[in-house]
């Protein structure tokens, strides 16, 4: 049994005590030993068993499972719920307890860390080198206790719900508790599981992820989805006013009562059919702006109070069902301001500050604005109030977002662990992180590690970590793959370091656009800025050129380019970020040769090598990318031909040359999106 001081977890983080009385050699585990354990709760049972497997992967014996023994043991107990666990020295061994199931799962893993193991990507075991003889139980005592109650991944593309096995056992193992699927059921599903794939997939993953004890999340941007557009023939005022007209495009008119009705009958219809959830996230478009309803009822309401005042209405239909389930409202665009409008007991804050500087955290100056927001968003929703939950205010987080960051999310510890730091002093308590994509990943990139780590403990040292994940990675000759993703970080800081996004939205565009006139961008495309900045930030990028051969020099320790099986998939993400780094340097040479008004000949050069660099990432996704995803891919990455044709189209083209271009392109995106009429109807804002 554990000693009496150890029998509650302290909100305290972790907490080692020496137990100097216990000689070790009566802790060198044998196959006498076995795992005792009474409880027949599944996360519990899979705590054994994950024991089990884990100390024969380091060497030792597989030991018997039971309920009792006489004889020296590992004995495993919980209490009631949560994850804090404790472990210490025992009379008749090492004892392990939970303050819940999870928590002794999570003892558990933090055990077999002690001794060596390590799960740095999906799929992908760590074990010390050499192995070792005997195997040693530690003798110290811990306990340990996260210091935010919700961790949460995020899964954002049927390409990673197809993958979901591995990363839901990745991310127990690294102490996350939650998995949130985001859904749509709009077409293509660039940023989100379709929810038909979720339907398909979760009597497979539902049993796995009980038994990890992982909370469940679901939804998306499914709010204009619960008021059906074939009402609009019938009952147009239901619908938002434009300011010249009833408009079934996006959101609602949240002031019509009969709005509220059906509403109320849809998400019940909705919360019916996937009772798995604890908190859904029905949300409204996903757009900065132009919206929202502006009839004269609804004029007086911002954005956020007419967000609110739905998901209000969605949490009284929830509640009737389940009491203490929950749903979000998402700050995000134009309802990032503080809601005027009083949540409801059921509503939780979801913060998403996407439109922000990704190279330095929200504590800095540059993110002020966005702190604003957070701290309004916060004290909207009883932030600082001791009876209010600390899960009730959360974040929604991007690292790992391949949409946002091109396909090859830059390694960002510094900016994790300060961003952590900021939103638990915030006072929030439900951290996600979006797994999204045009891909799947061939190797994760460490921000997963990273955001895992940092969201049990944000005060953790991120360089620490990241000496952790290369040990684990690369146990040889860490330092090599440490330089190469210090040199990849240092390398992307020209491209995240801009002002966030906080501008009026461009005002929506009525009619057909042309996308090469009006090529789509998205917030790392940096064609918004003053000819000054381009300047400036074309020469911090030929600066960053000498930071990606510090990188390549670091491979080149590792073994590349005939790198070792084991890190042939990471180098090859690695280098997919380094290859984009090189196209946005060179587009943006392009730019500036554009605000100079540099001659026809020097803008052809600069396009030429503007278009060789981005055909490299082609040819780097022809080796790369499976051909289940290559269409995706490639649609993405349209974006960044689109931007280079506009050049061409307005600076170097003539009249007929310029009819050969969207003629090329047009059966390019015909290709892409089967059935579709791509230049005509194709919205080039992302």
């Amino acid at each position: 049994m554990l000693p009496d001081q150890w029998l509650s977890v302290q909100n305290t983080g972790r907490v080692l005590r020496d137990c100097a009385i216990i000689d070790p050699v009566e802790l060198t585990l044998s196959p006498s030993w076995c795992i005792a354990l009474q409880s027949d709760h599944p996360v519990a049972q899979r705590a054994a068993e994950e024991l089990r497997a884990g100390l024969v992967q380091l060497g030792g014996p597989e030991l018997a499972l039971a309920a009792a023994s006489d004889g020296p043991q590992l004995n495993l107990s919980h209490g009631l719920a949560g994850d804090g666990f404790v472990r210490a020295p025992a009379a008749n061994g090492l004892a392990l307890r939970g303050d819940g199931p999870r928590g002794l799962l999570y003892a558990v893993y933090d055990l077999l860390e002690t001794l060596g193991l390590r799960w740095p990507s999906p799929g992908v075991l760590a074990t010390p080198t050499p192995l070792p003889q005997p195997l040693w139980l530690p003798p110290s005592a811990i306990s340990d206790h996260p210091a935010l109650p919700v961790r949460s991944l995020v899964l954002g593309h049927d390409l990673f719900l197809a993958e979901a096995e591995a990363w839901i056992a990745w991310a127990a193992r690294n102490r996350l508790n939650t998995i949130f699927v985001h859904t749509t059921i709009h077409e293509p599903a660039l940023g989100a599981c379709r929810l038909a794939t979720w339907r398909a997939r979760r009597e497979q993953l539902l049993p796995l992820l009980r038994s990890y004890g992982m909370r469940i999340e679901l939804g998306g941007h499914h709010l204009r989805d619960l008021l059906p557009r074939r009402f609009f023939r019938r009952k147009p005022e239901l619908f938002r006013y434009d300011g010249q007209q009833r408009n079934p495009d996006h959101n609602f008119c949240v002031s019509n009562p009969q709005t509220h009705a059906i509403l109320r009958q849809m998400a019940t219809a909705f919360f019916q059919a996937y009772p798995e959830a604890e908190v859904y996230h029905v949300w409204p478009d996903d757009l900065r702006g132009h919206g929202w309803c502006q009839c004269a009822a609804c004029a007086s309401l911002s954005p956020a109070d007419q967000v609110l005042m739905a998901t209000n209405t969605l949490a009284e239909a929830l509640v009737a069902l389940r009491p203490t389930a929950q749903v979000s409202f998402l700050a995000y665009h134009d309802s990032a301001y503080g809601p005027k409008v009083q949540p409801h007991p059921a509503v939780v804050l979801l913060v998403a500050p996407r439109l922000r500087s990704y190279a330095v955290g929200l504590d800095a100056p540059a993110n002020g604005p966005l702190a604003e927001q957070l701290s309004a968003c916060v004290a909207a929703f009883g932030g600082g109030n001791p009876n209010s939950p600390q899960a009730k205010l959360g974040s929604f987080e991007y690292y790992l977002d391949g949409i946002l960051f091109k396909s090859a999310p830059p390694p960002l510890p510094e900016v994790i662990a300060s961003d952590l730091r900021y939103y638990q002093q915030a006072g929030l308590g439900s951290l996600h992180v979006l797994l999204t994509g045009d891909r799947p990943f061939l190797h994760a990139p460490p921000n997963a590690y990273l955001f895992a780590r940092l969201a049990w403990e944000p005060q953790g040292d991120p360089q620490q970590l990241l000496n952790d994940y290369a040990s684990a990675r690369a146990p040889h000759h860490p330092p090599s793959l440490i330089s190469a993703y210090r040199a990849l970080s240092q390398a992307w800081q020209p491209v995240l370091n801009r002002e966030p996004v906080l501008e009026a939205p461009p005002a929506p565009a009525h009619g057909l656009r042309d996308p090469i006139t009006h090529p789509p961008t998205d917030l790392l495309d940096l064609l918004d800025i003053t000819s000054r900045d381009a300047e400036l930030r074309l020469e911090a990028l030929h600066k960053a050129t000498l930071q990606l051969e510090q990188g390549y020099a670091a491979w080149e320790e590792l073994g590349a380019p005939n790198i070792p099986a084991a890190f042939a998939a990471e180098y090859a993400e690695w280098e997919v970020g380094a290859k984009l780094l090189t196209y946005i340097r060179l587009r943006q040479q392009l730019y500036v040769l554009v605000g100079r008004n540099a001659s026809r000949s020097a803008l052809r050069e600069a396009l030429t090598e503007a278009q060789r660099a981005l055909d490299a990432l082609y040819a780097w996704a022809d080796t790369h990318v499976p051909k289940r995803a290559q269409a995706n891919h490639r649609l993405l990455r349209a974006a960044l031909q689109l931007q280079l044709d506009q050049i061409a189209d307005q600076r170097i083209h003539n009249p007929f040359a310029r009819l050969g271009l969207r003629a090329r392109r047009a059966k390019d995106l015909v290709k892409l999106l089967p059935g579709m009429v791509p230049l005509a109807i194709v919205d080039c804002r992302l």
